[in-house]
């Protein structure tokens, strides 16, 4: 019987942070400035088996809906207003194989062109990994199957020129109802400056009484202005008069260690509503 031979491929998308990956990578934002216009991250493989990895580039940022639904948004065919190194970034190794418990450093270099502007520029880095498959006995007759297994993992590359700075301003607080009648705190986060802002965004809503009844700290990256959403889950919201307090938290040193951006103070906002 003649063998007939099928290759599936499975594309998974999973962040630089998945626990059970087993190629690791570090950091997963790389920095680089006029000053250094190099960058460097690395790759671990922490398997039993043989890897091989592929850098490229696309560029990306964090979107949300008028609901607070955040999605990824990749733009395949950029335009000239877009701030994205994509054409200007190389990766050195581009493909290779990782075995076993090793590591390889990929080296980055920017070369941007003289007119730009000054501010932030960023892509985002995906990093391929297959399992180097062993060779396949095709003297057995019959019908076999192979699944071939693709991870991306995506992870950030930033570039700025210049005096950088970002701000984040909080607008718009707002009671909502979802069509399940569950109540949301609405807010728009509105970015100020020529940078992206890596930080936390704090919540705390008190009761009538001034206790605590709901508190969150969320890690946010804020490209452009977005939508930011809280549920209050009708167990623990019963009707009544509230406070809702934001804050704003600036901590982009925790990420980009080498970055040179200034810190900007804390932004703290305060709504008061009620629920009948």
């Amino acid at each position: 019987m003649k063998k007939i031979l099928f290759s599936f491929s499975l594309i998974l998308l999973f962040s630089s942070k998945l626990l059970f990956s087993q190629v690791i990578i570090s950091p997963y934002i790389v920095y680089m400035d006029e000053q250094n216009r190099y960058g460097s991250m690395i790759v671990q493989n922490e398997s039993f088996d043989p890897y091989e990895i592929t850098i490229s580039f696309i560029f990306g940022y964090p979107v949300s809906d008028s609901l607070g639904n955040r999605t990824m948004e990749y733009i395949r065919n950029e335009t000239d207003n877009l701030p994205s190194i994509n054409s200007w970034i190389k990766a050195y190794p581009k493909k290779f194989v990782l075995n076993p418990k090793e590591r390889q450093t990929i080296r980055l270099m920017v070369k941007p062109p003289l007119n730009i502007k000054q501010g932030a520029y960023w892509t985002r880095i995906v990093t391929s990994s297959t399992l180097v498959e062993s060779n396949v006995d095709s003297s057995k007759g019959g019908v076999s199957a192979r699944l071939k297994f693709v991870l991306n993992q995506v992870t950030t590359a930033i570039y700025r020129k210049g005096t950088a700075n970002t701000k984040l301003n909080i607008e718009g607080m707002k009671i909502y109802q979802d069509s399940t009648n569950t109540n949301q705190l609405l807010f728009s986060l509105k970015r100020e400056g020529n940078s992206p802002f890596f930080g936390y965004v704090n919540l705390k809503v008190y009761d009538s009484s001034g206790k605590v009844i709901k508190e969150e700290k969320d890690y946010m990256s804020i490209y452009f202005d977005m939508v930011k959403n809280y549920v209050l889950p009708s167990d623990v919201f019963v009707p009544g008069n509230y406070k809702a307090e934001i804050e704003i938290e600036f901590n982009e040193k925790e990420d980009i260690p080498e970055s040179k951006l200034e810190p900007i103070p804390k932004v703290i906002k305060s709504f008061e509503f009620n629920l009948p």
